[in-house]
């Protein structure tokens, strides 16, 4: 569709991503922040007499502490990691004028103080703090860092300073002076302009503009209305919704006062926190029903389940940080709208009599349901906050299952991302995949953490099976090991991308090691069921190879699985043998000498040189896939032929990889090649089908 391809895009717009990522950093702190709000709310109920006075206030005391702390310096964390993720997902990886990401913080902080600068300590808190600072927070990082960057990255804004210092990050900072200075002095400008009007600051300026519409309207239906929507869309935005609002709401009160009994008099103190802010801002205690019950990702439930014990007394930040929900463009329809609905949905409920006025004082973070109750004084209250939970939820429903589908479309393209990367052996300070710019850098990153943890587990690190055959003698002659990663969020990741991740975190060791054991048991653990010179080959990685103790730790693996050297086969890549050291070269002759076999994989891509050819200690090569799309003829005929002749010659056995069509088989047999592997005879399989496929097989070719 459309209009979510649309919302795929804006979402994916590196400052809606940077957003994303400022409010993701803030969410530890949030977090903290909300329990111990959570602890706070129950200090102050009823059952809490049943406790020491002096511990209570301890209690509280500490609890109000580490809110301060934690809600305090959301603003200031949102600034810091809008600016850095706004230049880290806007520079390019061949970028003639980089930017540390580092500066465009620095400096983006600076014209933060600069604009906001209150004149208290009391000031200072509250500029800082996510209930007041977080929009002018928002509005600074974007203009400061936006500006600075676009300065930076033009030559006439940057110092020409090479090999300036010791280290060279001084002279990228020092280059990036004039830009910094320009940035700087336009919000000096704007700070001054601000004082020189005797305008106030940007939160109370916000605030009074917005309280403006509302000076003499009447209490009603398009009242309760108007008020929650406009309440909602300052949350949207990142402002907080009822301190900015409070003016209007103390002036609806009033008003409402002076007609008690009629349909005026509905709204009260508690009338919006009852009806429209079940689970806090944006009816979130719907949104976090509606995920539970639509969004299968572990990692989105996991959310849900973390923020709903927040939300039961209406603190909502853990899922607005978390998702997040501030300007998330697919959210932003129900967000707004649902406090909307269930505010006139509270009001209709009791101008008709169903309910009583929820007239009754209850704090804000009594849990809905009960809050219900205590503000009416009648079930009938609960009665509706259910009505409402049941309507608030259907109204997220559609756009939960929207933000799942793009969240996998995004997955995928970033996975597709990975698995060229993977393929290209390409590394980006220092690193093949987690170096990675923008999405795919990210994804790799959590898909590198998830690894460790997968390689610790029993069962999504496995191996499956491919058979090798043989039709001259009409039979399977060997099986290739392949690992295989079945992440329990993102599915089966791609062989590739599992060990360049391995190589970036430095685990490629233990991941290589547990596939040699596996391959090895299960080889073992066929024994005779299978041909006594049935071979089992295992790929193995430059980096493994160049291990001190390579050899030593295959010897280790055969000797403990009881599995005989002429039984295995490892292979390397072309690319692997195009240096090989003195190390790898001693490793692979003692391996070759003990009777295990030595492959080289993908033969024919062209890196290596006929000189490695021979100094390499090899039994087989194996021609690679993209040779075997030929015709009659063409060039790849030609170099499979004086493959096959040279592998003759120098007395090795070649096989061809990726047969899949039938019509290539007798292609390649006309060429002189006997031994395949491809998908035309069986694709990986596991264990057992692959045993039974050697046995089916034993005689016959496939």
């Amino acid at each position: 569709m459309p209009v979510i391809e649309m919302m795929g895009r804006f979402a994916a717009w590196p400052p809606m991503t940077a957003l994303r990522r400022a409010l993701l950093l803030s969410l530890p702190l949030v977090l903290v922040g909300a329990f111990a709000h959570f602890i706070d709310a129950l200090a102050s109920f009823p059952f809490a007499v049943a406790f020491p006075a002096e511990l209570i206030e301890v209690v509280r005391a500490v609890c109000g502490a580490i809110v301060g702390a934690t809600f305090g310096l959301v603003a200031l964390v949102a600034v810091i990691g809008f600016s850095y993720s706004l230049a880290a997902e806007t520079g390019r990886r061949a970028d003639p004028h980089p930017v540390n990401p580092v500066s465009a913080a620095v400096v983006a902080l600076s014209c933060f103080f600069i604009v906001v600068a209150p004149d208290t300590l009391d000031g200072w808190k509250e500029a800082l703090s996510s209930a007041r600072g977080l929009p002018a927070a928002l509005v600074v990082a974007a203009g400061a860092s936006g500006l600075f960057l676009f300065l930076a990255r033009r030559p006439r804004f940057r110092l020409r300073l090479r090999g300036f210092g010791a280290d060279p990050l001084v002279g990228d900072l020092l280059s990036i002076l004039p830009a910094a200075a320009a940035t700087v002095a336009v919000f000096a400008l704007i700070r001054q302009a601000q004082v020189g009007l005797g305008g106030a600051d940007l939160t109370t300026a916000l605030s009074a503009a917005l309280s403006a519409p509302f000076a003499n309207a009447e209490p009603s239906a398009p009242l309760v209305a108007g008020y929650s929507l406009m309440s909602q869309v300052i949350w949207f935005l990142g402002g907080h919704g009822a301190n900015m609002m409070g003016p209007v709401l103390e002036r609806i009160v009033a008003s409402a006062g002076g007609h008690a009994g009629g349909p005026a008099g509905v709204v009260t103190w508690n009338f919006f926190s009852v009806y429209a802010g079940l689970g806090g801002s944006g009816s979130t205690l719907c949104l976090i029903v509606a995920l539970l019950f639509a969004d299968r990702e572990p990692s989105a439930r996991r959310l849900a389940w973390l923020s709903l014990l927040p939300a039961l007394i209406n603190v909502n930040e853990p899922l607005v940080f978390g998702l997040p929900l501030i300007l998330n463009p697919i959210y932003a329809v129900p967000f707004i709208l649902t406090p909307v609905v269930l505010s006139l949905l509270g009001y209709f409920a009791t101008i008709v009599g169903f309910v009583p006025v929820a007239g009754q004082a209850v704090p804000w973070t009594m849990p809905p349901l009960v809050s219900g109750y205590l503000a009416t004084g009648s079930s009938a209250g609960t009665v509706v906050q259910l009505m409402a939970l049941a309507t608030g939820t259907l109204i997220y429903l559609p756009f939960v299952r929207i933000a799942a589908r793009l969240r996998r479309a995004a997955n995928a393209e970033a996975m597709k991302t990975l698995l060229d990367a993977s393929e290209a052996d390409e590394a980006v300070q220092g690193y093949r995949l987690i170096g990675l710019p923008g999405p795919a850098g990210r994804f790799a990153g959590a898909l590198a953490s998830d690894l460790g943890e997968a390689l610790g587990a029993a069962d999504q690190i496995y191996l499956q099976y491919q058979p090798q055959v043989c039709v001259d003698e009409q039979r399977v002659f060997g099986v290739e090991a392949l690992l295989r990663w079945d992440h329990e969020i993102y599915g089966p990741i791609p062989p590739s991308v599992t060990v360049a991740l391995a190589e970036d975190m430095g685990v490629v060791d233990r991941l290589g090691e547990r596939v040699l054991r596996m391959a090895c048991r299960q080889r073992a653990a066929w024994g005779d069921a299978v041909p006594s010179d049935l071979i089992v080959s295992v790929n193995v990685s430059p980096r493994q190879l160049q291990a001190a103790d390579f050899d030593r730790t295959i010897f280790r693996i055969l000797a403990e699985e009881g599995l005989k050297p002429s039984l295995l086969e490892l292979e390397i890549t072309e690319s692997t043998s195009l240096a090989p050291a003195v190390q790898a070269l001693g490793a692979l002759l003692r391996l070759r000498n003990a009777g295990v076999r030595i492959a080289l994989d993908d033969f024919g891509m062209g890196h290596t040189s006929l000189h490695y050819l021979r100094e390499l200690p090899l039994d087989t090569l194996k021609i690679d896939r993209s040779l075997t799309f030929t015709s009659q003829g063409d060039l790849n005929e030609h170099v499979i032929r004086s493959i096959v002749a040279l592998s003759r010659t120098l007395g090795l056995r070649a096989v061809v990889e990726g047969i899949e069509q039938p019509e290539q088989l007798p292609r390649f047999i006309d060429l002189g090649c006997g031994r395949f592997q491809g998908y035309l005879f069986s694709r990986p399989l596991g264990s057992g089908p692959c045993l039974d496929y050697i046995r089916a097989n034993a005689g016959a070719a496939a």
